[in-house]
C-alpha cells in the first residue's frame, strides 16, 4: 500500500478545520484533529499566525481560533477539493 504526504497547503487547511470544528481549540486538540506531532504543529501555528489565518485569544492564550482570512481559506480549499474530485483528483 501506497504511504500518501499531505501537503503544506493540505496541513494548513487540516489544522484550520480542527480548529473551526471546535470553534476555538487549544494545542493538544489540534494536535489530534489535525494528527500533527507537538513540535510540527507549533511551526504551522506560527506560520498561519503570521499569515494572519490564525490567531490567540486576547483572554486565554492558549486557545487558538481562525480569522475572517482562515475562514475565507477554508472555503475556498473545499470550494477547490470539490472542483478536484469532479475531475477524478486527489489532493
Amino acid at each position: 500500500m501506497r504511504k500518501t504526504y499531505r501537503s503544506r497547503v493540505r496541513i494548513y487547511y487540516d489544522i484550520l478545520n480542527a480548529v473551526l470544528n471546535q470553534g476555538h481549540a487549544r494545542v493538544a486538540a489540534i494536535m489530534r484533529d489535525a494528527n500533527l506531532p507537538y513540535d510540527r504543529l507549533q511551526r504551522y501555528l506560527e506560520e498561519l499566525a503570521e499569515k494572519g489565518l490564525l490567531a490567540r485569544h486576547q483572554d486565554d492564550p492558549s486557545l487558538f481560533y481562525v480569522t475572517e482570512k482562515g475562514l475565507r481559506f477554508v472555503e475556498e480549499f473545499q470550494r477547490f477539493m470539490r472542483l478536484a474530485r469532479a475531475f477524478g483528483l486527489e489532493i
